[in-house]
């Protein structure tokens, strides 16, 4: 894509030859800079061939490739011999196979504690046979990506839980060509997330891959929102034509149509006033539009909703009107023994199903961006998403200027994917991170890039861990949410397990009062306690699903006493693996806190979540 002056005026006038009544020209204005980061736009309408599969797969644990690259082991030139002779090294076509998308963690048992290097490989087919342009998209791949063709290094990409892409378009040759992928799956000090977070590190190519063909001059990119009481749409081409190209904005059932045309650098901005019979999305009304964009000869389709979300004092107000947010928090793990990575839109159904079955208007999707399908399925079922990047505990390198703009990048990838999902209502930029001036300089640069890609949305984070991070104490019963952090977000949240850690018992909750000393909406972001399923005894009995129930009994009627909530996200959906979760008699690798464990099967307290809800 052409390198582009990305501040720049939106030309507009009158055109020849069209309807005014129903194609009125937007009026020019000022396009702020746009991401870093540009990615292909309604990939799942778009033209494309999955590349999902069985991969063959060579493990390199020593980094043995990496460190010493040399003929014998370079595992993406795929040579069958070498110029002393047949290679004796490897051999992919005796290699062993894995699926894709999926992590190797759970698909091979011995691999389960593994973490470093894999190479992946297959061949693709060659270029497009109507000499249309081709990009390789990798939804996900964990930790680290680096890719080839035919030996050419390609592609590199950090970070697991983001999509990165890449044109072939004239690397591609006649016939098969060899596409080989190394995923790394290991963190260090500088990483996001860093050395200690509490999940599994599942690693490969975690998410599906594509091989998508688009004309020569394509619609890369759109951002639909309602704001300032209006429709606004920036629109990005790219492509030898984008420059002076007239683009078409259409809402279907509504008679809504509006043109302009791009600027030098290939970007428009519309901006028209709502119809009066335009539908608001909600939870309870989750009505999506269906909406295109045209231009020389494209045609880009999605659907969204439209509706407004902002905080007033310490309201949380959906489309105008205040609202309690009833909410839970879940990993991207599947439901079943083995866990692993949601590879599937079913299985992120099936744990999307069960936040609705608990009576939840709300999802905190935990500690990273979760995959497109799970949010384009809250559009669809009307749940209210919180999304995060994994800036999380205090290991982060706070102080180092590669970190930040790594973080700055994620939040960047993800925004851009999933600005158009109308489920979405708050950016996350951080859960549990110290209070620290680097920190500070850290997450308010996040928050800038975050205002400036996307004004439509709340920017939160998770503050306080109990009182040890964070958080004030008065006589040992009011907790409150001072973190210096707050004067740059639009909503708080606690974080905070009263009655399971510390010296606390549910009996005694109700001593407990919240606040925050900031004059904006309070979300109590995590509170729960672990219990095994089947494990019954009495309340007072830690581990069992009797206590777990009580302490969310205790600590949900402390919160609605309290008053100071704008809405809730208990801790946590399901059980999920966690190598630091060591309780040798009722974790073995798992935390406990979900309200169902990792087969599905509901504890006590998803029955107190779900009668706590109804009653509101």
């Amino acid at each position: 894509m052409t390198m582009i002056d990305r501040r720049r005026l939106i030309s507009a006038g009158a055109l020849t030859g069209m309807a005014a009544a129903t194609s009125p020209m937007a009026a020019a204005q000022e396009v702020p800079p746009w991401p870093t980061p540009s990615l292909i736009g309604a990939l799942p309408n778009r033209s494309r061939v999955s590349l999902d599969g069985q991969w063959k797969l060579i493990l390199d644990p020593f980094d043995v490739s990496g460190r010493k690259p040399g003929v014998r082991r370079n595992f993406w030139e795929d040579r069958p011999t070498t110029d002393d002779g047949p290679l004796v090294e490897y051999e992919w076509t005796s290699s062993d196979e894995i699926a894709v998308p999926g992590d190797w963690n759970t698909q091979r048992p011995e691999l389960f504690h593994y973490e470093g290097p894999a190479y992946h490989r297959r061949d693709i087919e060659g270029p497009s046979p109507d000499g249309r342009r081709r990009f390789l998209v990798f939804e996900a791949v964990n930790y680290r990506g680096r890719v080839w063709l035919n030996g050419e290094a390609i592609a590199e990409h950090e970070g697991g839980f983001t999509p990165f892409e890449v044109e072939v378009t004239d690397r591609l040759r006649p016939g098969p060509n060899s596409l080989v992928v190394r995923a790394d799956s290991r963190h260090g000090p500088v990483t996001l997330p860093a050395l200690d977070f509490d999940w599994k590190n599942h690693g490969g190519i975690t998410r599906s891959v594509w091989l998508v063909d688009l004309p020569r001059t394509f619609v890369r990119d759109v951002f639909v929102r309602l704001q300032d009481r209006r429709i606004v749409v920036d629109i990005e081409l790219d492509g030898p034509e984008a420059a002076g190209a007239v683009v078409r904005f259409t809402v279907a059932n509504h008679g809504l149509a509006v043109e302009a045309m791009t600027g030098p650098d290939g970007r428009a901005r519309l901006s028209v006033a709502v119809p009066r019979r335009l539908r608001p999305w909600s939870p309870e009304t989750p009505h999506l539009h269906a909406v295109t964009v045209e231009a020389v000869g494209d045609r880009w389709s999605d659907r969204v909703g439209f509706r407004t979300i902002e905080a007033r004092g310490r309201e949380i107000l959906l489309n105008g009107r205040p609202r309690f947010l009833k909410g839970i928090a879940m990993h991207e793990e599947r439901i079943g023994a083995e866990g692993g990575r949601v590879r599937t839109e079913a299985e992120a159904r099936a744990l999307l199903a069960e936040v609705k079955a608990l009576g939840c208007d709300f999802v905190r999707l935990a500690h990273y961006p979760h995959g497109e399908a799970t949010l384009r399925l809250a559009d669809e079922m009307g749940l209210i998403v919180w999304s995060e990047i994994p800036v999380y505990w205090e290991d982060v390198a706070y102080n180092s200027s590669a970190t930040l703009g790594l973080g700055r990048r994620m939040m960047a990838e993800m925004i851009t994917r999933d600005r158009n999902r109308c489920s979405v209502g708050f950016w996350s930029v951080a859960n549990e991170t110290p209070q620290t001036p680097e920190r500070l300089v850290f997450l308010r640069s996040v928050i800038e890039d975050v205002r400036r890609l996307d004004p439509t949305r709340l920017v939160t984070a998770a503050l306080n861990k109990n009182v040890d991070v964070g958080g004030v104490r008065d006589g040992e019963t009011r907790l409150v949410v001072a973190d210096e952090l707050g004067r740059d977000l639009d909503v708080v949240a606690m974080n905070q397990y009263e009655g399971w850690y510390g010296q606390r018992t549910p009996a005694e909750i109700h001593q407990v009062t919240f606040g925050t000393t900031w004059d904006k909406p309070l979300l109590m972001s995590e509170f729960g306690a672990d219990a095994l399923h089947g494990h019954r005894g009495a309340r007072e009995s830690r581990w069992t699903e009797e206590h777990q129930a009580w302490l969310y009994e205790e600590t949900l009627k402390a919160i609605a006493a309290s008053g100071a909530f704008a809405g809730v996200t208990p801790w946590l959906l399901k059980d999920f693996r966690s190598p630091r979760r060591w309780h040798g008699r009722f974790q073995r690798g798992w935390n406990r806190k979900g309200v169902i464990d990792e087969h599905g099967r509901r504890k006590l307290s998803f029955d107190t979540l779900r009668a706590f809800n109804e009653a509101l």
